[in-house]
């Protein structure tokens, strides 16, 4: 006896397809939003990122480059792209900075806890104090012992 199921479309199911469109529809709008946003701050953000950490954005730049190179044709997509996409590629760019500078942070934080920290000081000129004068225990002449073995002998 085989078992067959059959799909009935009620009001649960298209409730639930119509939740799903005003879902993607409220993303979308979302979405637009951030770019928005993103395509006037994305300059901003590689200047920033350009002055964090300059070793990002050069070493980005010199990766084109090498890919230019290497596979001419794939190279100068990938330019195409980072030009087209620029959107995404400068808040990227500045997120990589940032956190560098991070990881540079707590390592020197690191070398500082185990290598200790550097303090100024002021040298204070120390004058001995001649008023107190020390002590020391006199010492008593001792009477030449008695050598009693041959081996006392060697030492003479």
């Amino acid at each position: 006896m085989p078992y067959r199921k059959t799909a009935n479309f009620r009001f649960d199911s298209i409730a639930s397809l119509l939740l799903l469109i005003a879902f993607f529809v409220a993303l979308f709008f979302i979405v637009r939003g951030v770019f928005i946003v993103l395509t006037y701050a994305a300059p901003v953000l590689l200047i920033a990122a350009f002055i964090i950490d300059r070793s990002v954005v050069i070493n980005y730049v010199k990766w084109l480059g090498g890919l230019v190179k290497s596979n001419p044709l794939l190279g100068i997509a990938a330019i195409i792209l980072s030009l087209v996409g620029y959107v995404i590629v400068f808040p990227y760019l500045f997120l990589k900075a940032i956190f560098k500078k991070k990881i540079k942070d707590v390592q020197q934080k690191y070398e500082r806890e185990q290598q200790g920290e550097l303090i100024d000081f002021e040298e204070i000129e120390s004058k001995p104090n001649f008023e107190e004068r020390l002590e020391l225990p006199r010492v008593e002449k001792r009477k030449p012992q008695e050598k009693r073995s041959e081996y006392d002998q060697l030492f003479d």
